[in-house]
């Protein structure tokens, strides 16, 4: 017996282009990273309004393993983007991590599935994605209320 194939639905032109370009970015580093890149992370809200992250890339399970553990500062403008290369249920935690943190979750097309803000630092609690996330970005504990990022902002890498 044969199934009939099961419809998706198509994605829109900017969501694909957005996935397109961020997939290229992700081959790229991965093709081409010996140590941590940085990339210009822009979050887009409603408002019109654009914030500007420079991230550390993290790519192999090595360097996401490790993540933002055992620094002692971070800088407002700065992050950490943690590109997967499938999606999947992301699960973080705050161990070995001395530094507070807000963490938002991206779906592909640079939506946003949630945000965790000022994570306890070395809490050992599982902080989850909602659905099947393609990154995760972290920064500085209070920036996602301090620039009113919200779950209809957009995230461009």
């Amino acid at each position: 017996i044969r199934r009939p194939p099961r419809s998706t639905p198509k994605p829109s032109s900017a969501a694909s282009d957005v996935y397109k370009r961020q997939l290229f970015i992700y081959c790229f580093l991965i093709g081409n990273a010996q140590s941590s890149e940085t990339l210009t992370v822009v979050i887009e809200n409603k408002n019109s309004s654009n914030i500007s992250i420079i991230a550390e890339v993290m790519t192999t399970e090595t360097q996401q393993a490790r993540g933002m553990m055992y620094r002692k500062s971070l800088d407002r403008d700065k992050g950490m983007l943690f590109l997967f290369k499938e999606p999947k249920k992301a699960v973080f935690w705050m161990k070995n991590t001395y530094v507070s943190l807000d963490l938002i979750f991206i779906k592909e097309g640079g939506f946003i599935d949630s945000i965790h803000e000022n994570l306890e630092p070395l809490s050992i609690k599982k902080i989850k994605s909602k659905e099947e996330v393609i990154a995760v970005l972290e920064i500085l504990g209070g920036e996602v209320k301090l620039n009113k990022i919200e779950l209809d902002s957009r995230v461009l890498f």
